[in-house]
């Protein structure tokens, strides 16, 4: 029995591989339970969990009989073998057999003729251009979001608090329009003349308060106290993502996409 579809797999096997290799060592032993693909899945996921959360093993897919598409997984043999711990002793060391007999047989070629060696240079040059029209891509993409990765970082690296002016100011509208937003989205509420955060969004880090003192031109009135509610950075952040659902970008994102 012969592993399908194995040839410049680089000691990669599918989940469909490595079932029927299951299947057919199981059926050697005398074990009439077929395992089903949907099942060998669910125990990957299991085995992988945290792996498949931070995205380094990720399903692929596959059309079968009646050309639906359905996920399979691709696992390295060393995950493979991970996955067969719950098979049989029996299974699991004749699959395994087969496994190491693939990791042997995914030794590099070595060219045996001045044709095959044109070929494997023509190939790996290929390979090569590729990779170098990939990573000009990168380094076009990285250019053109430098600018924009500079400012959110300076965003994010400072510790200043900003007025709704200067943050409306951001995005090319009034602060009175980026208030009535923030209005509209439960995140403030105009009390005695000042906008404060509704209760559930107090204790988030959103803003700071600073009172202010107005000096009375009139000397026989007193001075005015009043109480400013300025942004924090995190504050900021919550601002750009709740203008961004409505469509509204920053200055900085409306020249990147013009």
């Amino acid at each position: 029995m012969q592993l399908v579809k194995t040839e410049n797999k680089n000691g990669v096997i599918n989940s469909l591989e490595l079932l029927e290799q299951i299947n057919f060592f199981r059926k050697q032993e005398g074990n009439r339970a077929e395992l089903q693909h949907r099942d060998l899945l669910k125990i990957i996921r299991d085995e992988f969990e945290e792996e498949i959360d931070e995205g380094k093993i990720s399903p692929i897919f596959y059309k079968d009989s009646m050309n639906r598409e359905q996920p399979m997984f691709e696992l390295t043999l060393s995950q493979s073998k991970q996955v067969l711990v719950r098979e049989s002793k029996f299974v699991r060391k004749a699959v395994i057999k087969k496994l190491e007999e693939l990791e042997q047989n995914t030794v590099p070629k070595v060219p045996t003729s001045f044709r095959e060696a044109l070929l494997l240079a023509a190939e790996q040059q290929e390979k090569i251009e590729i990779l170098e029209v990939e990573n000009k891509i990168k380094d076009q993409q990285i250019a053109e979001f430098k600018p924009r990765i500079e400012y959110l970082d300076t965003i994010l690296k400072s510790e200043d608090t900003l007025t709704i002016t200067q943050i409306a100011a951001d995005y090319g509208i009034s602060a009175q329009k980026l208030n009535s937003i923030l209005h509209s989205e439960k995140i403030q509420r105009k009390v005695g003349g000042q906008w404060l955060l509704y209760t559930d969004k107090m204790g988030k880090g959103y803003t700071k308060s600073e009172t202010v003192t107005i000096k009375s031109k009139d000397n026989s009135k007193e001075d005015k106290v009043v109480v400013n509610t300025k942004w924090t950075q995190k504050g900021r952040i919550r601002i750009n993502e709740i203008l961004n659902k409505l469509g509204i970008v920053a200055n900085i994102d409306r020249e990147k996409i013009a």
